[in-house]
């Protein structure tokens, strides 16, 4: 494929960020990161998307409120990106040093049954799978496709450093059997808007199209879905929650099963994201299929600037 210049500039800008990351100490790089998602913040990118969201998830909270989470949030992202970028430096003592880890019997499940270990855009869900292959081992990732293709690269080098499987969702189906069927890991993220053919479930009280995927290869090969989150308790430490595993119902038809472990998983997520909002990403049109910001778009939600 011809790569484009505005490719080569962003690939260019990547490599070039990574590298001016890497000559600080971590606990200033991660400064430099929070500072960049305040900034892209008040400069109001995808603003008046996370202020509808948490307008429709939180109707008790103010517009301040909501503004505060909001910044917290794009700190959050700020501070990951970083992580991303420095992770050819993480190693098992990193993560001993920085990660403490809670639920270590749905990780021995994992690492004796295998199954899918579900992430979301919570916390550093990068570095979520990253530990996930120190800690169980066998460790493969679903990837989306970047439009550019020297950026795809480059991320998918950072994971495969690691010894990460990468499967592409190309041709996803097959290898992520043989994946499950060899009592391997595989991870995923399954909490953005699905279109017509995801589940809808309710999440922060409205309906909403989640992917259906880990729910249907539950149902089709019986293993178990283990969800995950890294939850950022200071700039540099964060701690690992492991969820119950959640095997499909088999009294019920396939169908309903799906809707249950859907249901089930996204109960999880959404715990999480009412105790620390802040970690959750909100830039996401989250609502999009179910009609809510067409229902929503005579009402005037602050926009946070």
């Amino acid at each position: 494929m011809k790569h484009t210049v505005r490719h080569i500039v962003e690939y260019s800008l990547l490599r070039a960020l990574v590298f001016l990351l890497g000559l600080l100490p971590l606990r200033a790089a991660l400064a430099m990161g929070a500072l960049l998602g305040f900034k892209a913040w008040f400069l109001g990118i995808r603003r008046r998307v996370v202020m509808t969201n948490l307008h429709q998830a939180f109707p008790g909270n103010t517009a301040a409120d909501n503004r505060r989470i909001g910044a917290r949030s794009y700190a959050n992202i700020g501070r990951t990106m970083v992580e991303i970028a420095r992770q050819r430096r993480i190693d098992g003592r990193f993560l001993g040093r920085n990660i403490v880890v809670e639920g270590t019997e749905a990780l021995e499940f994992l690492r004796r049954e295998g199954g899918i270990g579900l992430s979301f855009h919570f916390g550093n869900w990068e570095m979520t799978g990253l530990l996930m292959r120190h800690l169980v081992g066998d460790v493969s990732f679903l990837v989306g496709e970047q439009h550019n293709e020297l950026v795809d690269g480059y991320l998918n080098g950072l994971r495969a450093s690691h010894g990460i499987g990468l499967i592409t969702r190309g041709g996803a189906m097959k290898e992520i059997f043989r994946v499950i069927r060899g009592k391997g890991v595989m991870c995923w993220l399954s909490d953005q808007d699905a279109g017509r053919n995801g589940l809808v479930v309710d999440f922060l009280g409205w309906p909403a199209s989640t992917p259906r995927g880990a729910a249907a290869f539950a149902v089709k090969t019986g293993c178990a879905v283990v969800p995950l989150l890294l939850v950022r308790e200071s700039a540099e430490r964060q701690r690992l929650v492991c969820g119950n595993p959640i095997l499909a119902p088999r009294d019920i038809p396939p169908d309903q099963a799906e809707l249950q472990v859907t249901r089930d998983y996204t109960a999880f997520l959404e715990e999480w994201v009412r105790r620390r909002p802040d970690l959750y990403w909100w830039a996401h049109r989250r609502w999009k299929t179910t009609g809510l910001y067409r229902r929503n778009r005579e009402e005037k939600v602050p926009d946070g600037g």
